[in-house]
């Protein structure tokens, strides 16, 4: 397919396996990048690939931090609610309704705030903050920090590693615009928001 792309359109008509080009040029190409779309697709997805990764590992990071202390109220029934939406989930209908209660169809924030924190990071993050010794905490809190210094200034450094693995895992995601293996149904339309035929 990528050989015939770079061969003239007499040889890519003739039909064939390529395995180098046949009359090669670019006018496929250069015709290609005169369609205004392709550059708005281009900048749609760098977007919401660079916001939906930050924020993502973010709230995933904020989302663990609370969930791996021994102390939090409630913090078993949080984890079970958590667990609770990696086995059953609304389904398509009920996140299409909600995109478009939430006045995000043909937004591209509909592609990145569905799925801004898995269930599955939360868990692989709030493990490694179980592994973080309380020491360094307790020692935090003794010279007047607060949870939310301990947070920014201690453990975020201390999962450097974790934070980009999250990130790594988040951008995948995004990337693949998919749910369950189908096209997500508040993706952008090209042209005024109607689906091409």
């Amino acid at each position: 397919m990528y050989m015939m792309s770079l061969s003239s359109v007499e040889a890519t008509a003739k039909g064939g396996i390529f395995l180098w080009p046949k009359g090669f040029n670019l006018d496929t190409y250069a015709q290609v990048f005169k369609d205004p779309s392709i550059w708005t697709g281009y900048l749609t997805t760098v977007l919401v690939t660079i916001s939906g990764t930050f924020l993502g590992t973010l709230f995933t990071a904020t989302t663990a931090y609370p969930l791996s202390k021994k102390n939090l109220p409630f913090g078993k029934t949080m984890l079970v609610l958590v667990l609770f939406t990696m086995l059953f989930s609304g389904g398509m209908i009920p996140g299409y309704l909600l995109i478009k209660g939430l006045n995000l169809i043909d937004n591209r924030w509909a592609l990145v705030l569905p799925g801004l924190v898995s269930a599955y990071n939360v868990i692989i993050m709030k493990s490694f903050f179980l592994t973080i010794p309380e020491s360094l905490e307790e020692s935090a809190k003794i010279d007047g920090a607060t949870e939310v210094t301990i947070f920014w200034k201690i453990v975020l450094p201390l999962s450097k590693a974790t934070i980009a693995t999250i990130a790594l895992f988040t951008a995948e995601h995004l990337g693949a615009f998919r749910e369950g293996g189908r096209q997500q149904p508040y993706r952008l339309f090209p042209y005024g928001g109607e689906e091409e035929s």
